[in-house]
């Protein structure tokens, strides 16, 4: 492996030696013991950034700070389980979706070595607004139903359904705490939990949406589904807000306006949306205490 490591840049340019180092890198890592995190406080293997508790430190604060307040935490795009070995820690119902199978069986190994003994709800699917199977560009943290997301070319077929379908269920009478990050696919996700996001309960979202670049080989291209996202969630009475030390709140008009500018006036890819101010002002509470 310290071979390949080193010849990396050299293997990446020929796709048969490319093949065999990411399945040699993959085989060392799910064979590799489960070990305990003293910086995460429970076992995990995953990225190195995840392993020493340094992944989305601002999306990390926000998530510990607010998990306790619901019934439930669903997180949607779970990786390798970072955030569901969290939630289950703190023994708060879990119910995960993850269809990269490299990330499925690393989130079941984590998992497991835990033992928690909260009740956890894993679908390995990827949430769309309809059942079926589509193909999956790229792999590890950057995997996308979006063709050409990041350039990535390489892709798998993965099976696909809609929250609607498979966990309406699970969520009947409870408040939910949900985390979206699945690379540009949110809107179609969106479109698919019309129960999830009628709920009568308290339901709160934390929801990555890249506002710029990614989607095409132009870095300067804003989301062609920015505005019907954010438009999206307004129908349903959420309010946005930013995801970051401002949490400043975003109107629609904002949207339109990035649309016709061509220009980011945002400066985050991570949005909360809430029907009540109550966790917004608990959020500020915190960012103000610290």
């Amino acid at each position: 492996m310290k071979i390949f490591n080193i010849f990396k840049p050299l293997v990446e340019k020929i796709p048969l030696l490319a093949e065999c180092y990411r399945f040699l890198r993959d085989s060392k890592s799910l064979n590799s013991e489960v070990i305990f995190r003293e910086q995460l406080g429970f076992f995990f293997n995953g990225s190195e950034s995840m392993e020493k508790g340094e992944f989305d430190p601002n999306d990390t604060v926000i998530i510990e700070n607010l998990l306790n307040s619901f019934d439930i935490f669903i997180n949607i795009g779970a990786n390798t389980g970072y955030f569901v070995c969290k939630s289950l820690k703190k023994g708060v119902q879990t119910i995960a979706f993850e269809p990269n199978q490299y990330n499925v069986k690393m989130l079941l190994k984590n998992v497991q070595a835990n033992k928690f003994a909260t009740d956890f709800h894993f679908f390995p699917v990827a949430l769309s607004n309809k059942s079926g199977v589509l193909p999956m560009y790229g792999a590890y943290t950057a995997a996308s139903l979006i063709d050409g997301w990041m350039g990535q070319k390489k892709r798998t077929l993965v099976p696909v359904t809609t929250f609607d379908k498979v966990a309406s269920s699970l969520i009947k009478n409870k408040s939910c705490f949900v985390v979206i990050d699945i690379e540009g696919a949110e809107l179609d996700c969106l479109k698919g939990a019309h129960n999830l996001l009628n709920s009568k309960n308290d339901i709160v979202f934390l929801i990555e949406i890249s506002v710029v670049g990614h989607f095409t080989k132009s870095l300067n291209t804003i989301n062609p589904n920015l505005y019907e996202t954010f438009s999206l969630m307004d129908s349903y009475g959420y309010k946005a807000y930013t995801a970051n030390n401002e949490l400043r709140k975003i109107e629609l008009s904002e949207i339109l306006s990035i649309n016709h500018l061509n220009k980011d006036t945002l400066n985050t890819p991570n949005f909360i949306f809430a029907k009540k101010k109550e966790f917004i002002s608990k959020l500020i509470s915190i960012k103000n205490n610290h």
